[in-house]
């Protein structure tokens, strides 16, 4: 059968499932936020599905899922379209597939005034920021969440995310605790649905949608305590290294975003510039009301001043504090240049301090540093990079070289190849779960590693990166 006719049949198999083949919502539909990467902006434009399905529950999605499996169609699973890698990008046409309808918390056992953990669980388009909303009068937050918050889905967060705000405190999405379980849905002629459980949700998490299609997440949850945003500036960076590293440490601290930004990249925040002297670095922090004495304590210790302090999402700036850090950051920085753009790099955990005050002196010439505070596999690290120009490919790769020569580990984030990006381990475990989930190769192809990657996008992408690795692999 033809591609064309495979489509036809498709359509005919959907029945009163909605679906467009027109041709602007293809475009829209087909697109994330790769445009943050200079490498992608060209490379993966242009690159549509051929169908766009909306399914409205679950049982609709099983129904589209069997027909593409009947009919061999590619599948890519898209929630709100804000990844930054082109994981939501289908780079062999096919079906995008949205699943923003299929929202809703489903399983939530908090009861206000009692002080018990527990777990949330919701739905796989459920906005994460809605998620909050919904449990907040029991007392209770997600551990944490992405700085799109308030436009991600939560499974959109779970397949392409790995961290986030709260991951100072918490670590990342990756580590023991931090994912208690996933429904998955396998991609046959009979779909099924699979539940995965403690070491399992790993196989899944961060797979792009590679190996199973995500309609459940359950997280656990953590005291949701009055919160306080902090924009603090710092004569120069390695007070603000110094400081960041030091708050990180104080277990005692509760802290949600720590965020050190060099000179001049203040300045690239119109909404922020104001409130820190030319000339300065600036930290950007979240702490419970509680700990902001000492916070205070730990900034005048360290030769800083607080420039400015409000309760969350009342600042002046216009918009959560944490929608400046993380992701956001380079979004920010690129209103100011286009140009701009940066490398995923993980620092070592041993002399955290000395590395990040040797690589702001070391690569000055390149650009200001910018990096996010977070706890990974049980010590603290941070990620991040200096900010500068994008040239070309082979300049990239050189600056990839020379961070890793400095001892610092890098994912490639201008890829949307699982493999070359460096961030998702990719075994036999991951591998023989795609066989299973999705036998016939249908999601998310091209993005896998054992799915054949077309030449153009794993050459026009590769880095000499060196990928992260995790001691408590799972």
């Amino acid at each position: 059968m033809s591609p064309t006719d495979s489509l036809t049949s498709l359509r005919v198999d959907l029945g009163p499932i909605a679906y467009s083949t027109d041709t602007r919502k293809l475009r829209t539909k087909s697109r994330d936020r790769f445009a943050q990467s200079p490498v992608l902006r060209d490379l993966l434009r242009g690159r549509n599905a051929e169908i766009f399905i909306a399914p409205r529950d679950k049982d609709e999605l099983r129904t589209a899922v069997a027909a593409c499996a009947r009919h061999r169609i590619p599948i890519t699973v898209r929630g709100a379209g804000s990844g930054q890698f082109g994981q939501g990008v289908p780079l062999r046409g096919g079906a995008v597939i949205d699943v923003t309808a299929i929202a809703g918390v489903i399983d939530w056992h908090g009861e206000p005034g009692r002080r018990l953990p527990t777990t949330v669980r919701a739905l796989t388009g459920t906005v994460v920021a809605d998620i909050d909303a919904a449990i907040r009068p029991s007392g209770w937050e997600l551990r944490m969440h992405p700085s799109t918050a308030h436009q991600a889905t939560v499974g959109g967060y779970i397949a392409g995310g790995h961290a986030g705000i709260g991951s100072c405190r918490w670590g990342i999405l990756r580590d023991p605790g931090n994912i208690t379980a996933l429904e998955v849905m396998t991609v046959e002629e009979r779909p099924r649905l699979i539940e995965l459980r403690g070491r399992d949700v790993n196989t899944v998490h961060h797979a792009y949608g590679a190996n199973g299609i995500i309609t459940e997440v359950e997280l656990p949850v953590a005291p949701a305590w009055e919160w306080h945003e902090l924009v603090i500036a710092f004569p120069d960076f390695e007070q603000a290294s110094r400081f960041s590293v030091d708050i990180c440490c104080s277990d005692g601290i509760l802290t949600k975003v720590v965020s050190p930004h060099a000179h001049p990249l203040p300045r690239y925040f119109p909404e922020l510039a104001g409130l820190i002297p030319d000339g300065e670095s600036m930290v950007l922090v979240m702490a419970a009301v509680q700990s902001v004495p000492n916070v205070e304590d730990l900034v005048h210790a360290n030769g800083g001043r607080i420039r400015y302090r409000c309760l969350e999402g009342k600042g002046a700036y216009g918009a959560p504090l944490y929608e400046f850090t993380w992701g956001h950051s380079m979004l920010r920085y690129q209103r100011h240049n286009d140009k701009l753009t940066g490398l995923m790099a993980l620092f070592p955990q041993e002399n955290l301090y000395e590395s990040m005050v040797a690589v702001h002196r070391d690569f000055a010439e390149l650009g200001p540093l910018h990096v996010e505070m977070k706890r990974i596999d049980g010590g603290l690290s941070c990620q991040g990079s200096p900010v500068f120009e994008f040239e070309s490919q082979q300049r990239l790769a050189a600056i990839t070289e020379r961070l890793q020569q400095a001892g610092l580990f890098i994912a490639n984030s201008h890829t949307p190849v699982l493999g070359a990006g460096g961030m998702k381990p990719w075994g036999p475990r991951e591998a023989a779960v795609k066989r299973e989930f999705d036998p016939y190769g249908l999601l998310a192809q091209g993005k896998a590693d054992d799915a054949v990657v077309e030449d153009t996008i794993a050459v026009s992408t590769a880095l000499p990166n060196s990928g992260w690795s995790y001691r408590l692999s799972t």
